[in-house]
């Protein structure tokens, strides 16, 4: 069946272009909505690509393959796909749609990203904005976020477009590498679509066992200082990597708490958080706070890889 966006077929090197991850059990319908969000918000530079892939993983295909042959079996999940696509109001949005075998889907998409020379990746979650949820991301976003082969966008099933807000973009931003790669992507990023971007700093004063001796107005007096503290050493940190100009905020509290708040505030359609890409030991031991942030945040956020250029389009 030949897809309704075959005419988009892109010509310019300089497309920015993001593989998008296909559920036909309607966990990725917030995902499709939010590339079509991102393909119209793109037009006035450059309108982004946008590819579809769906995964069968071989222990699927081979129970499909019981009752009808391997090609019956890929041109039925196509139309399925298309069906997804058409029925999320996307399917003229997209240049085509792959149905893959392989072994795990997030292997695959991994491939899909590196075949398609994608910017990165867009896919679903398990769990809704507000719902309440012991399993909130699922396997395939839990271990593309841990392996993070590109800036990888994570959304809620029942993302509502029209509640993109029309504000700058967040960046979850701390004084060190591993936040450096999301700052310049989230400046390529916010120029493509027209965004301003704030980096926002969260910080949690270290209640030692000595605060407890100090009164009420020591202990504000000392997280004061430690707020501003933090405040200057971001400034210059900003400074020192090309981003004098931008605009910042420091916050005290919970980080994902805080963040999500500061989304909120500024009306941001998305957050865009870095990776300390860490084992599964140093998980158990300290908590990840991109994971976290992707599976707790009502609004789509997109965690970058620590080596990832920063730019967008062929030349990432």
């Amino acid at each position: 069946m030949p897809l309704a966006a075959e005419a988009c077929t892109p010509t310019e090197e300089t497309e920015m272009k993001w593989i998008v991850g296909i559920d036909l059990r309607h966990r990725s319908d917030g995902a499709i909505k939010f590339a079509k969000w991102l393909r119209e918000s793109s037009e006035p530079v450059e309108a982004c690509g946008l590819v579809g892939v769906h995964v069968v993983e071989a222990k699927q295909m081979a129970a499909l393959q019981r009752f009808d042959p391997r090609p019956a079996v890929l041109q039925r999940l196509a139309d399925e796909s298309n069906v997804v696509l058409r029925d999320a109001g996307a399917a003229e949005y997209f240049q085509k749609i792959d149905v893959i075998e392989g072994r795990k889907a997030a292997h695959s998409l991994e491939s899909a990203c590196i075949y398609h020379h994608g910017d990165g990746l867009i896919i679903g979650r398990a769990a809704g904005a507000e719902e309440q949820a012991m399993v909130r991301l699922g396997s395939v976003a839990r271990h593309l976020l841990r392996a993070l082969p590109a800036p990888t966008f994570v959304v809620a099933p029942d993302l509502d477009a029209a509640t993109l807000g029309d504000g700058p973009i967040i960046v979850a931003t701390t004084p060190s590498d591993a936040s450096l790669s999301a700052c310049n992507f989230a400046r390529a990023l916010g120029e493509r679509l027209g965004r301003d971007v704030v980096f926002v700093r969260v910080v949690t004063v270290p209640e030692d066992y000595a605060h407890i001796y100090w009164s009420k107005d020591a202990l504000e007096s000392f997280r004061h200082d430690y707020v501003e503290r933090a405040r200057t050493q971001l400034a210059g940190w900003l400074a020192d990597n090309g981003h004098a100009d931008a605009r910042y905020e420091v916050r005290y509290g919970p980080e994902v708490t805080e963040l999500v708040a500061a989304a909120r505030l500024h009306a941001s359609p998305f957050i865009v958080c870095g990776s300390r890409l860490l084992g599964t030991l140093e998980r158990m031991l300290t908590p990840s706070t991109s994971s976290e942030l992707a599976a707790q945040a009502p609004c789509p956020v997109v965690v970058v890889p620590p080596d990832h250029r920063g730019s967008l389009g062929a030349a990432s």
